[in-house]
């Protein structure tokens, strides 16, 4: 909805394919804004991850000293500046944090990061400048070290980076949050569905499955040769199977 709002995505949708992004973007934190601050947008922001304890301190204190509850006017989307356009930009009572999401591209350019840090420096609001960058691991971690490694982002911006994997675990866990109305729950529930199907979620391990371990008389090993045997007149179609 959002994403069709501010032109992102057209009346038809033809240009739906190419606008993936951004469809992400509204309606993750589109549906966030519409929980109260402690319960959808601070948990999910506290994944974000700097390069400096320091930082990472100033960054969880500021979240931890939001006033207001409801900061649905504090978030905008595609706000556009003097060299960028933010995705998401939020303007809270003692942080002002731009995110750049991602989702299958990469930068458009060298200097996006960097253009968009002057935008958020050159904002008349006193408050720490975060530049957070969003995307899919393992891309995101090496977008994030190789401008870090640049050293281009001007000083008084402060960068850090989070992962939709970890967005997702972090949606996981608020869903445990006692405190949650059925709406609130809801909203949530539909928000894990979605970047589940996105494939979001991390590999947990075999640890969880319902099905036999198949015991050491079906196979066997051989140390002098680079091969092992496996009786495959034991496996059953449909089950899964796990050598430890």
């Amino acid at each position: 909805m959002l994403a069709e709002i501010h032109g992102k995505i057209s009346p038809d949708g033809s240009n739906l394919s190419e606008r993936l992004e951004d469809q992400l973007t509204a309606n993750v934190f589109g549906t966030l804004r519409y929980l109260p601050f402690h319960k959808g947008i601070q948990p999910l922001l506290s994944s974000a991850v700097f390069f400096s304890p320091a930082t990472q301190t100033v960054f969880q204190k500021g979240l931890a000293t939001q006033n207001d509850e409801f900061i649905g006017e504090k978030v905008t989307f595609w706000s556009k500046r003097e060299r960028s356009e933010m995705d998401v930009w939020l303007e809270l009572d003692h942080l002002t944090i731009g995110i750049e999401v991602k989702y299958h591209s990469l930068l458009s350019s060298d200097d996006q990061l960097e253009r968009e840090a002057m935008d958020l420096l050159a904002d008349k609001r006193q408050t720490p400048k975060f530049l957070l960058l969003l995307g899919k691991e393992p891309e995101v971690n090496m977008m994030a070290k190789r401008a870090i490694e640049e050293r281009k982002l001007p000083s008084g911006v402060h960068f850090g980076y989070m992962s939709w994997q970890e967005v997702f675990m972090q949606l996981t866990h608020m869903q445990k949050d006692e405190t949650l109305n059925e709406f609130e729950r809801l909203m949530l529930k539909d928000l894990v569905a979605l970047l589940r199907k996105k494939g979001f979620e991390r590999f947990q391990g075999f640890q969880h499955l319902s099905y036999p371990i198949v015991d050491g008389s079906y196979f066997c090993f051989h140390s002098d040769e680079q091969f092992f045997h496996f009786d495959v007149s034991m496996i059953e179609k449909g089950r899964y199977y796990e050598f430890c």
